[in-house]
């Protein structure tokens, strides 16, 4: 009788043994399938997302900015580029904060350069972080630009969107403040008001937008800001002595320019 009791004890201890080792393969395996569930349902709640952010009906007659050039940018001061004049092109992002802080320094040290006739200069938009902070601020923001283009405000507006950039990136913009508020602070208003905010809502200038996204990834562009004078890319700090190349000025800006300008033989293509 003890050999048969120790015989079932050890029967019934090899069966608990095996039935722990099946509850661990079972745990494991509904522990991976329950991630990768959680991985398809995280993918397909940012593609619905997505695709409800971009549900705004599109006008059907798509527009360009009036100061728009060959490649998606838009021309500050409507300035076009000519011939022995160097001519800036600047990459950018609405939702980049890298951007925010680089128009603050420098934004108003380009304005006057534009203004003195120093240089010509145009922003080209992308909106490729929308994708990564699941929105879609920079492209929204980006037609609102293009549509304070048409009422003669793009300077304006584009200073006022960095200016008033959300403090924790992926915030966002809402609508009441691309349409309304920032209107308001970039000085549009009656008449053009009514006009901009049209333009933004029927997102007439969707194609333009999404033209100068695809022009950013063809270009290689690496980053936002990128700044590029006849086809060399403007270096504003070394890393490795942690020297600042570029002050905020108007001299060291211009100084930086020309000798991009010479460095790319005098090219108004970037």
């Amino acid at each position: 009788m003890a050999n048969n009791s120790s015989l079932s004890k050890r029967a019934a201890l090899r069966q608990q043994q095996e039935m722990e080792e099946r509850n661990k393969r079972t745990r494991r395996i509904l522990t991976v399938g329950a991630g990768l569930v959680a991985v398809v349902v995280v993918t397909v709640l940012a593609i619905v997302i997505m695709q409800a952010l971009r549900s705004t009906k599109v006008a059907g007659e798509q527009l360009t900015p009036p100061n728009s050039t060959d490649k998606h940018g838009i021309l500050l001061a409507g300035k076009a580029p000519q011939e022995g004049t160097p001519h800036l092109v600047v990459w950018e992002d609405f939702q980049c904060p890298a951007c925010a802080a680089r128009e603050e320094a420098y934004g108003p040290v380009i304005e006057q350069l534009v203004a003195d006739g120093e240089i010509t200069a145009e922003i080209r938009t992308a909106y490729f972080l929308d994708a990564g902070l699941m929105n879609d601020s920079s492209e929204r923001a980006a037609l609102a630009a293009a549509a304070a283009d048409e009422v003669g405000a793009y300077d304006e507006y584009h200073a006022t969107v960095y200016a008033n950039q959300p403090a924790v990136e992926g915030d966002g913009f809402t609508d009441e403040q691309l349409r309304t508020e920032f209107a308001a602070l970039a000085g549009i208003e009656g008449e053009d008001l009514t006009r901009f905010q049209e333009l933004y809502d029927t997102r007439a200038f969707q194609d333009f937008v999404t033209a100068a996204g695809e022009q950013f990834s063809e270009d290689g562009v690496r980053a936002t800001p990128t700044f590029l004078v006849a086809g060399q890319e403007l270096s504003f700090f070394d890393s490795d002595s942690q020297t600042i190349l570029i002050d905020p000025t108007a001299e060291s800006m211009m100084a930086a320019i020309d000798e991009a300008f010479e460095a790319g033989d005098g090219q108004l293509e970037s």
